[in-house]
């Protein structure tokens, strides 16, 4: 069953994205905790019946879209289908438009992401795509945009980057 974390299982959480995610695809702890005070700034989790964490997703409600920012599972769970049963449980929960960043597939790890989310009904748009250093003294990652169901026009990208620079990023374009 989901449920919405918050901040008092936050060192749970981080620890699982630490292991998960590189440096330079993370906030610093510091950084990352201060996004709880954002009512835009939500974590589904899903834990086991003695409540130790397994997976969680942290995302961001914006006005056009809601945008999947970071999704794990521990590592000691991965390839059981823990993550897609959380991730399909998920998404028929929200109302919006959803997208994600995801790495171009030019590795094997990023093809199996990439299909990972094209089995659970995400589309991968062609558009070139930046995100920004996630903290400072790091640099900018290319990337690329996929949504749930169906692709994007050019418009509603460039609206929908314009809404998450902004709101997640703190950047105008």
């Amino acid at each position: 069953m989901l449920e919405l974390l918050n901040v008092d299982r936050f060192d749970e959480m981080y620890g699982i994205m630490e292991y998960s995610f590189p440096e330079s695809e993370r906030r610093s702890r510091e950084g990352q905790r201060k996004l709880f005070a954002d009512p835009r700034y939500k974590v589904a989790a899903q834990s086991d019946e003695r409540g130790r964490l397994e997976a969680f997703l942290a995302y961001w409600q914006l006005e056009k879209v809601t945008f999947l920012e970071h999704f794990a599972v521990a590592a000691d769970l991965r390839g059981a289908g823990l993550g897609g049963r959380f991730l399909d449980e998920l998404l028929t929960t929200l109302k919006k438009p959803v997208l994600l960043e995801a790495e171009p597939p030019e590795t094997d790890v990023a093809a199996r992401r990439i299909a990972f989310y094209e089995r659970h009904g995400f589309v991968l748009n062609g558009y070139d795509y930046i995100q920004p250093p996630l903290g400072e003294g790091r640099d900018s990652i290319p990337l690329k945009v996929m949504t749930y169901g169906e692709g994007l026009t050019p418009e509603a990208f460039n609206a929908i980057r314009a809404e998450i620079y902004a709101a997640v990023y703190k950047l105008k374009i």
